[in-house]
Parts: structure tokens; sequence; C-alpha cells
């Protein structure tokens, strides 16, 4: 459905860890988002490594702020190697 979602953040930076490539990161919100039992949030994360998609991650139903840690997480492990534990 084109037009359903809004664009809130989208960019891409080299890997460390994968080199010659980089990790894209895009944030976006569903303007048609219904609160249901299983999402909590109306934002999307599309997180991919390289032109293949190897390494690609979607997440759907997320807060703002879960997307944003969503997203520092795969940029962590991705782009620096490292990445924090889950509490």
């Amino acid at each position: 459905m084109p037009g359903t979602h809004q664009l809130i953040e989208e960019f891409a930076v080299p890997s460390d860890i994968h080199l010659g490539e980089s990790v894209h990161v895009r944030i976006r919100r569903d303007l048609a988002f219904r609160p249901g039992c299983q999402l909590n949030g109306n934002y999307l994360v599309d997180l991919h490594v390289g032109a293949s998609f190897r390494l690609a991650e979607n997440y759907s139903g997320l807060s703002l702020r879960a997307a944003n840690e969503v997203a520092l997480r795969y940029l962590l492990e991705h782009v620096d190697g490292i990445a924090p534990d889950l509490h």
C-alpha cells in the first residue's frame, strides 16, 4: 500500500566488520496502524548489510523507543562488531 508509511529516518554507514559494504537503516511509521493485542506500536524498522540483503532483518509493531534501540543494536553489531547484552 503506497503512501501508508511515513519515513522517519534513513541512513547508511560503512561497516568495519563487512569490508566494502554499508549498513542500511530505515525507520518508518505506519499511518494506517490500528492497535491490536500483538503489536505495541506503529513503527517499522528495516535493516540490512550491503546490496545483497543477505543480513536483512525487518521488525514491525514497535514503539519509537524500541525501534531506535533495535537499530542501535544492529549498528553496534555490524559496524563496530559489538552489541550490548539484553537484560
